[in-house]
């Protein structure tokens, strides 16, 4: 081979090889991320198990209990974002994917109501409908459930047989169960309750219930109501060691009124209101219904509520005091007639009228402290005095059933200022057969092992006897003025002191 083929060659072969060892260049993969969050539209907070898809890929997430969801390893380019949750519209969004910047997106999601089903419509638990002898207080419960487990709200509405109006509603309760108060007696009621979830409204059927016959209530007291004096009924103490009174029912309602007293037959109740502005007499049904008007002649005198008044013993009348003069009324508002005049500058502040002897008690007033207790004979005869304290203060006097003994409160105190304190009100009994003799009731130690005194620093006010004479039912107030007032029964021996009802005040025994 000659010199120059051989020096060709060679060169050809570096070239190769030279050649061979040139780089080749290939443009790399790069990925992106979208990282977002799926809140609810109506208030913003995040929805947790939304179901999230994004195509090109198809691929699948749910967000977390921040709303949150992430895709990684993403191809740079257009994606669309899919979310779906039940009860929600679907949202879908269009996105670009890029290496620059970390996608945030944010999906809001709308309520889709057309996926709501509604509730069941509520049906009665308690009481069932047509349920008879209902009390005054009654507990409405109902049941009714959502499919969706969405929460539910109720409105309850209790309309009165013969209304067309609501006699009591109540609104957006959570509560599945209402309590309805101060019902009438003997009276039908209609109830019914609308359920709803936020989207749909149901209505229960309507339930009927109807109220018992008015109990025999053997108490009747006065108690402030929002600063006002009402009227009260009640069965007395749950138990014997208790003052909560099982059933209790509220009589008045509109101004002061005071000092309940059973007619005869004890089936009406006379008291005193101010609802008209000056002091009368009005009579009304042991339920409170029948409100009645009796006086066109204010009752007046000393120490408003501390008045008081008497019926005829055939019920047919009403005898009161207005200031200097002591009057009789028929129950009917007719009649009116001057039973007597005070002495002068002396007022009527009571009357009570004894049917066994036809005599009235009253007690005249000449300031807090100067009282005296006379009896008017209406059979014929003069009146005559039967007590008198010109420095101390006495309740109003009240015959026992067979006219024999008259029962009242003396202080006992030496006290006398301008607001009529009394420091020491003990309870007493005038015998009319032994000298108007004075005797007082009240225990100052105690008996047979039975604390029976009064309590220390306060008075006994106000006594009045049961229906057979055997026992007396009282006010027990502390003597600072203030405090509360307690309703108190007394065996006529002293020897067994209960309180009954805490607070009350100005109790009859029917």
């Amino acid at each position: 081979m000659s010199y120059k083929f051989r020096l060709l060659a060679l060169f050809t072969l570096i070239l190769g090889l030279w050649a061979c060892t040139e780089e080749t260049f290939v443009d790399p993969i790069t990925f992106a991320s979208i990282r977002g969050q799926v809140l609810a539209n109506s208030n913003r907070q995040p929805l947790r198990g939304v179901l999230v898809r994004i195509t090109p890929g198809s691929r699948i997430t749910e967000t977390d209990a921040a709303g949150n969801f992430r895709f990684d390893s993403l191809e740079v380019g257009k994606y669309t974002i899919t979310a779906s949750l039940a009860n929600y519209r679907t949202e879908a969004i269009s996105i670009d994917a890029s290496t620059s910047i970390v996608s945030q997106p944010t999906i809001l999601l709308v309520t889709d109501n057309s996926q709501n089903r509604p509730p069941s419509a509520p049906t009665a638990v308690k009481p069932i409908s047509g349920t008879t002898n209902q009390p005054g207080t009654v507990t409405l419960k109902w049941s009714s459930t959502d499919p969706g487990l969405d929460t539910l709200r109720y409105d309850v509405f209790l309309t009165r047989q013969g209304n067309t109006t609501p006699s009591q509603s109540f609104t957006n309760i959570l509560a599945d169960s209402v309590v309805v108060s101060g019902l009438d007696f003997n009276t039908t009621y209609y109830w019914q309750v609308t359920a709803r979830d936020g989207v749909n409204t149901v209505n229960s059927a309507l339930f009927s219930f109807r109220t018992g016959a008015f109990p025999d209530y053997p108490y009747l007291y006065t108690k402030r109501v929002n600063g006002q004096y009402q009227i009260f009924a009640s069965s007395g103490p749950t138990s014997n060691t208790t003052t909560t009174v099982a059933d209790e029912r509220q009589l008045t309602f509109s101004g002061n009124n005071w000092r309940p007293i059973a007619s005869p037959n004890r089936q009406q109740i006379a008291y005193i209101s101010n609802v008209d502005g000056d002091m009368h007499l009005y009579t009304m049904n042991l339920d409170g219904s029948g409100t009645r008007r009796v006086t066109t002649v204010p009752v007046a005198g000393y120490a408003a509520t501390e008045l008081s008044f008497g019926w005829s013993p055939d019920g047919t009348q009403l005898v009161y005091p207005s200031n200097e003069r002591l009057y009789a009324v028929r129950t009917d508002g007719t009649g009116l007639r001057t039973v007597a005049t005070a002495p002068f500058g002396r007022q009527y502040a009571s009357a009570d009228w004894n049917a066994a002897t036809n005599r009235i008690v009253v007690r005249t007033t000449q300031g807090y402290y100067n009282n005296e207790i006379v009896i008017i004979p209406q059979g014929g005869g003069d009146a005559f005095l039967v007590l008198s304290r010109l420095n101390n203060r006495l309740s109003n006097p009240v015959f026992s059933p067979d006219g024999r003994q008259l029962y009242l409160s003396v202080d006992l105190g030496a006290l006398q200022n301008e607001q009529g304190r009394q420091l020491d009100a003990r309870l007493h009994r005038i015998d009319l057969l032994n000298n108007n003799a004075l005797v007082e009731i009240t225990a100052s130690t105690n008996q047979g092992g039975n604390s029976t005194s009064k309590p220390s620093g306060t008075n006994d006010l106000e006594p009045r006897l049961d229906p057979t004479g055997s026992k007396l039912i009282f006010t027990n107030t502390p003597n600072t003025g203030t405090g509360t007032r307690s309703i108190n029964t007394l065996e006529l021996d002293g020897r067994t002191r209960t309180v009954l009802i805490n607070p009350g005040e100005m109790p009859y025994w029917r």
